[in-house]
């Protein structure tokens, strides 16, 4: 059980989750986005079901990685994925070491961007609405076009 001294994060049960060799993609079906988790991230992710404690956790990702577990790279681990909202809310973890003396490689990295739903990435643009050269217009013989005022989506261009 979670305690304000021992948090026990868990994962957001409405995401997309498919693992990539080492990295795992994560997708939010709410907000669009999509974030990559780096090796160390995604093994933290995984093991943060609500309960299993930060000490578990910590034990785990060391046997996976192969070096001493530490409590300072899970905590980081799990504030980068609260900070990308991947966890419920209250998950943060309070920051009360800097990590030192970890290489690099071994830091939990989350990057995130925003992916259009797939309607937006399907529509088009209307008769003599604005548009930019490339744009797709929704009739078959439309085109976008500069007629002297800015960019249109002409019907008749065919």
């Amino acid at each position: 059980m979670a305690t304000k001294n021992n948090p026990v994060p868990a994962r957001r049960d409405d995401l997309l989750v498919q693992k990539v060799g080492e990295e795992v993609i994560v997708y939010d079906l709410a907000s669009h986005r999509a974030h990559s988790l780096n090796r160390t991230a995604s093994l933290v992710f995984e093991k943060l079901d609500g309960k299993r404690p930060i000490e578990g956790v910590a034990k785990d990702l060391g046997k996976a990685l192969g070096r001493p577990h530490s409590k300072e790279l899970v905590a980081a681990a799990v504030n980068e994925l609260a900070a990308a909202d991947l966890l419920r809310p209250g998950a943060a973890l309070p920051r009360r070491s800097i990590l030192r003396g970890l290489a690099a490689g071994l830091l939990p990295v989350v990057v995130s961007l925003a992916v259009p739903p797939a309607a937006a990435s399907a529509s088009c643009i209307a008769d003599y609405a604005p548009c930019i050269p490339g744009d797709t217009c929704c009739d078959p013989c439309g085109i976008c076009v500069n007629p002297g005022s800015g960019f249109i989506c002409d019907p008749n261009a065919c």
